[in-house]
């Protein structure tokens, strides 16, 4: 239930303000208005690659589960939440960081709070980033995580000619490119484009271009704007035919298009001294123009003389001659030229992180597993449990006593992230716990009915084998400390009790010292026996029954015993490990253990 609670409480409205905590001081806290106990996440905008992102989100959280309650029936309404504290993130996008105004917050007291997010995003991609979080409710504390979008949207690198879409990226990266030169439907715009990828295209808005190997990849651009045509620019008479009788000639001219028509005239020049010119913008189109330079003064008859014809066409340019006429033709043809280079870079994405367990199995409950990323020992990383990043776990090992699916994340210095394959670890339950207790100098187990079903067992003083005690009880030959390790054959797992024992040696083992208060506890003495075998309880009025059995669980022989004690004989019993079971005419079993016949 907690979990779920709090997965709605931060997911409720994306609550996307946590990243790192790193440093982008002086957020502010702007919020409608609101109810006391509600729940209010303000949305952090879209980021684009490579332009800084500054941002101020603002947030409320509940004071009880009751407008969870509201939105969600199955959560119980009522319960205080009386503290939120935020503890970590992960996969945030390379570049941005974060700072909230507090990370600890006791709902009696502050339940607003404010997150500014700052930095220059690297790369684009829509990321899901994991925020993990600590609640409390009463005396429950949870930890839990929430995952939430953030779109990076790709960056645009603008040249005169051209912008891309998506310069940039791990692994591969497909550029839209925008033409900043349009034709816009009109004739005499041309392109060239060229890719590094070997792609070539003539096409006004090319199709997306792939570049899938790493490095600069460079987009060239040209642009040939042809839209003007061909102007005529100056018309310069160097001579003339034309002369006046008594002074010079008036000259002109007359300009007419490949039909005939005329075009236009220039203004007159009354005497002119050659040279002379006229500066004009006269477009000329396709085919033959002619320039008729005629004298206005006119002939003797009156009429205006005319000096000369020059043909004139797109290509006419310099000096002209008709006879003796001499014209020199300016013509320009603007070209507008728009040359543009950029480049799309591709950054590799990093081996994924080579995961190894450190330790052979079995995992025994209470010893460490260590988890190791071998290709990244520098640390770097962001380790997740059950897909719930780890807190402050970035380091080339991961020690875990948990059960868990383990992957680990690494994050390049360019943004590109990459993951490892789960490691799963599952820890095998030890023996169960048991004690050792002190019957004179004998040490032996309390209880060992919760004994494996297939063990073994080894004795040790002060930390020192002790190679000779094969018995689950030993003999204490000295003052000190004696520990009991039983292994489950089965699991391969141990647990072990230790017990500081006083030695008197005035006894030996096989003399009961009965200290012993437990109305249920039984003697059984000497252990290894020889011929016979003593059971024994100072508290015991009732008849009881002892059974034996060999280590293959079968049956070997039943005896009654009266008045708390009894001496059964054993001699034809071939040597070996037995175990005996101590029980009342009903059925209920007071003791068992085992017995080493030698």
């Amino acid at each position: 239930m907690l979990r779920k609670l709090f997965i709605y409480l931060l997911a409720a409205n994306a609550f996307s303000a946590l990243y790192s905590q790193i440093g982008c001081p002086g957020c502010q806290v702007v919020l409608p208005d609101l109810p006391v106990d509600t729940i209010f996440l303000s949305n952090a905008p879209e980021g684009e690659a490579g332009i800084y992102y500054d941002e101020d989100l603002s947030f409320r959280l509940p004071l009880t589960t009751t407008p969870v309650n509201a939105a969600d029936p199955t959560i119980p309404a009522g319960l205080p939440i009386n503290e939120f504290n935020i503890l970590g993130v992960s996969g945030l996008p390379a570049g941005l960081t974060w700072e909230a105004n507090q990370l600890n917050f006791l709902t009696e007291e502050l339940t607003d709070g404010c997150v500014k997010l700052c930095g220059t995003p690297l790369i684009p991609g829509l990321y899901m980033v994991d925020v993990v979080i600590e609640a409390r409710i009463v005396f429950i504390t949870q930890q839990t995580a929430f995952s939430f979008p953030l779109l990076i949207t790709p960056a645009q690198s603008v040249t005169e000619g051209f912008t891309i879409v998506n310069n940039s990226g791990c692994g591969e990266v497909t550029a839209e490119l925008i033409n900043n030169v349009p034709s816009n439907g009109a004739t005499g715009f041309s392109y060239m484009w060229l890719f590094s990828n070997g792609g070539v295209s003539t096409e006004e808005n090319p199709a997306p271009q792939l570049f899938n190997t790493v490095g600069e990849h460079f987009i060239s651009y040209q642009a040939i704007i042809d839209t003007v045509g061909f102007i005529l620019t100056n018309v310069r008479i160097e001579e003339s035919p034309c002369t006046d009788l008594l002074s010079r000639a008036d000259l002109k001219f007359d300009l007419f298009d490949p039909n005939g028509d005329h075009v236009f005239t220039a203004p007159i020049v009354e005497n002119a001294m050659l040279p002379i010119s006229w500066d004009v913008v006269l477009p000329i189109g396709e085919g033959v123009y002619e320039l008729h330079v005629i004298d206005d003064d006119g002939g003797i008859d009156g009429a205006d003389d005319l000096c000369g014809i020059i043909p004139i066409t797109q290509a006419t340019n310099g000096l002209q001659v008709d006879g003796e006429l001499s014209v020199a033709i300016s013509m320009i043809h603007p070209v507008d030229t728009i040359l543009s280079l950029d480049v799309v870079t591709v950054y590799p994405i990093p081996a994924s992180p080579v995961l190894a367990v450190q330790e052979e199995m079995p995992w025994c409950e209470g010893t460490p597993v260590h988890i190791s990323a071998l290709n990244y020992p520098e640390g770097g990383l962001v380790w997740h449990q059950d897909s719930i990043p780890l807190p402050g776990q970035s380091q080339g090992v991961l020690a875990t006593l948990e059960d868990g699916a383990y992957y680990v994340t690494y994050t390049s210095p360019a943004g590109c992230l990459s993951s490892s394959n789960e490691v799963a670890v599952e820890f095998t339950a030890n023996p169960a716990p048991f004690a050792l207790e002190q019957n004179g100098n004998l040490i032996r187990l309390v209880d060992e009915s919760n004994l494996p079903e297939d063990f073994s067992f080894m004795w040790l003083y002060e930390g020192e084998n002790v190679p000779e005690a094969n018995m689950l009880r030993i003999c204490a030959q000295a003052t000190g400390e004696y520990t009991l390790l039983i292994t489950d054959n089965l699991t391969g797992c141990s647990n072990s009790a230790s017990l500081v024992a006083s030695y008197d040696p005035a006894i030996d083992c096989t003399t009961p010292v009965d200290d012993f208060t437990a109305e249920t506890h039984w003697l059984v003495y000497p252990n290894p026996f020889g011929e016979w075998v003593r059971f024994s309880s100072a508290a015991e009025t009732a008849i009881v029954y002892v059974s034996l059995w060999n280590m293959l669980g079968q049956p070997v022989s039943t005896t009654q015993i009266t008045a708390g004690e009894a001496t059964w004989s054993l001699e034809d019993l071939p040597i070996g490990v037995y175990r005996y079971k101590i029980f009342r005419s009903n059925g209920t079993i007071i003791q068992t253990g085992s017995l080493v016949k030698q």
